[in-house]
């Protein structure tokens, strides 16, 4: 079996083998299953998409709605790695899912609108499926509704032409879109751990003590979790329908 490719675009060094963990137990993948690369490092190096059976574009702290002369050297530098690396994906018609920021700079590539509209605190919410989404093969094996971790301070205010709505919340109208046939995108990040999250968020609870004002201590027992949420069978999923 190809390899699949975790593409990470965030900043933070400490979180980086922690993102690539959650991501291949999420997925059910053994080490040599999922290659990653950093795009803030030394850029994107050169890939022969072929070599992978799907790619994985993490999220990230950066936004696509910070102000251009805000935004760092960095930040610019992924952003333009990223849009050339959606071309060659989509060219190539290779399977590619997207979580955050890696969807919503797919967005603004494909033409839609990302705006602060629907921005989501750090929370346990529940993303509902559209009408006859449930079908979808990406859904395979979950309820119609199920709980996950978000926050997210922009989204998705217009999806590109000819992108299915599969998935909402009520506070964010898309949590879930599909591009053609092989590309999914995702506003939350399947990888994080909801049901260790939300453990944690009943123990402040019962102490007297919301514990939301922390968010950075949830990712970290979101990334530390078992795989076994159930946001993570998209990953699944997503691996069971592309490998190759």
């Amino acid at each position: 079996m190809k390899r699949f490719l975790l593409v990470s675009t965030r900043p933070e060094d400490e979180a980086i083998d922690a993102e690539y963990h959650a991501f291949r137990v999420g997925m059910g993948l053994a080490p040599e299953g999922l290659e990653q690369i950093r795009l803030d490092m030394l850029g994107l190096p050169d890939i022969d998409l072929d070599d992978y059976s799907g790619v994985v574009i993490a999220g990230s702290s950066y936004g696509t709605t910070t102000a251009d002369d805000a935004k760092t050297a960095t930040q610019k530098a992924v952003e333009s790695e990223l849009m050339r690396l959606f071309g060659d994906i989509i060219d190539a018609g290779t399977p590619c899912l997207t979580t955050g920021f890696g969807t919503e700079v797919a967005t603004v590539f494909l033409g839609g609108l990302v705006s602060r509209r629907w921005a989501e605190d750090p929370q346990i919410a529940e993303i509902i499926m559209t009408t006859g989404a449930w079908d979808e093969p990406i859904f395979a094996g979950l309820d119609r509704e199920f709980s996950t971790f978000v926050g997210h301070h922009e989204a998705v205010e217009v999806v590109p032409a000819g992108a299915d709505v599969l998935a909402r919340s009520l506070t964010c109208p898309v949590e879930v879109m599909r591009i053609g046939e092989r590309f999914y995108a995702l506003q939350f990040n399947p990888e994080l751990d909801s049901v260790s999250i939300a453990r944690t968020l009943e123990r402040y609870e019962d102490a007297g003590y919301p514990g939301t004002d922390d968010p950075d201590e949830f990712l970290r027992i979101g990334r530390e979790g078992a795989g076994d949420h159930p946001a993570a069978q998209i990953l699944k999923n997503f691996v069971s329908m592309f490998s190759s």
